[in-house]
């Protein structure tokens, strides 16, 4: 008997969708068009799944309702505005379950984290997809939340700050952030893109370090799924990417740069 796993096959979906490069500046599909294409190829399991790379936006607009600040419109959130508002107010536990309990905990004043209140949504995010029923959701959720954590604690360390108190997670990739002095925190022999990453941060070009740290991501993706061709893996990887290209995209206008020179400014000033 056949004891494999069979998979949701996306053979016309995925052979339908243009090809995507980091180099690209102009795209034939932006990322609000390929959602809304997929919304309509993929299975009702699978969309589930790949929204789950969305919902950033949610815990941003969350943060800010709950400390009182006017919504921010321009966030893309999976859920609309209206919902997230009324489970604040009344909460009905309708939304993913680390974002129920972020709510309630905030509104209670206990926090399950002894870090910021980002952090804590942060952290309670990643452990959320590091349990969804998808390999390559769980593998990239955790490859991420890595990278993330180191960027931040080789920063910490550089401006004199707490690691410990940056880093989220209880991986044994966050544990090394926190109890290592040494310079790769003891992770490159294991982790090779460590390395990568401390040559990356000791860049003072921050586009260049932003591109570097965009292309190990781009890596991570095309290794993922070398043997997916039509499955679901294959359609999160290329959404992934895409969401890459269309940042850099967005960079090369007038209103990108405009953007992106005021991060760069608030970065400095941080």
């Amino acid at each position: 008997m056949n004891n494999m796993i069979l998979k949701n096959n996306y053979y016309c979906f995925i052979a339908g969708l243009p090809e995507v490069f980091l180099d690209d500046r102009k795209l034939a599909l932006s990322v609000n068009g390929f959602r809304e294409l997929a919304r309509e190829a993929l299975k009702k399991e699978d969309v589930k799944l790949m929204e789950l790379f969305f919902l950033p936006a949610d815990n941003k607009q969350v943060l800010r309702l709950l400390n009182k600040m006017a919504p921010d419109t321009n966030l893309e959130t999976v859920y609309p505005l209206q919902r997230l508002e009324d489970e604040i107010t009344e909460p009905t536990n309708s939304l993913p379950a680390y974002l129920n309990q972020f709510i309630a905990d905030f509104k209670g004043e206990h926090l399950k984290y002894d870090v910021s209140p980002e952090n804590v949504l942060s952290w309670m995010y990643y452990d959320y997809m590091m349990k969804a029923d998808n390999q390559l959701v769980r593998r990239y959720a955790e490859f991420s939340m890595n990278l993330k954590n180191l960027v931040t604690a080789l920063n910490a360390r550089k401006y004199g700050m707490e690691v410990a108190k940056e880093v989220i997670g209880s991986n044994e990739f966050a544990v090394a952030l926190r109890t290592s002095n040494a310079k790769d925190f003891g992770l490159t022999l294991d982790y090779p893109y460590v390395e990568k990453v401390i040559a990356l941060m000791d860049n003072d070009n921050l586009v260049e370090r932003e591109r570097g740290l965009d292309l190990i991501i781009w890596h991570f993706l095309d290794e993922a799924v070398t043997f997916d061709y039509f499955s679901l893996e294959r359609v999160i990887s290329y959404m992934l990417r895409l969401m890459i290209v269309e940042r850099w995209s967005k960079m090369s206008s007038e209103s990108g740069r405009k953007v992106f020179m005021e991060m760069v400014d608030r970065f400095r000033k941080s």
